[in-house]
């Protein structure tokens, strides 16, 4: 499983999320003045208001919470996936003894064994 790099996660997730709160604040300023809308993001993000500069403040705030859960998705993803292939390789190298048993424990024969092995786990 290919790992994800955290910091490239957490910035892009902050970057994405940060723009569309930007658009959203200028949504809010220009059409939705007072709807609950606003006033959600005035709870959520400190300092915003339906203006371009609070637009920016709560774009910020955006980018800030959106990276700081990209890190920990990412650092959680990999440390599972990680975790995942730990437990996928014993069960390979167990089965892979054991094939080696069946054919009689001959020498030479562990790269085939252990790709045989490996196909039957992962069903591939």
């Amino acid at each position: 499983m290919a790992r994800l790099d955290i910091k490239a996660f957490g910035m892009a997730l902050g970057l994405v999320w940060g723009g569309i709160t930007f658009l959203l604040g200028l949504l809010d300023m220009m059409y939705f003045w007072g709807s609950s809308w606003g006033k959600m993001m005035t709870t959520i993000y400190v300092g915003y208001t339906p203006t371009i500069m609070g637009s920016i403040i709560g774009a910020v705030w955006g980018f800030v919470y959106a990276s700081v859960l990209g890190f920990a998705v990412a650092w959680l993803y990999n440390r599972l996936a990680e975790e995942n292939r730990i437990a996928s390789e014993a069960k390979i190298k167990e089965l892979a003894k054991k094939i080696w048993e069946r054919k009689g424990k001959p020498s030479n024969s562990s790269t085939d064994d252990w790709r045989e092995a490996e196909k039957i786990i992962k069903g591939s």
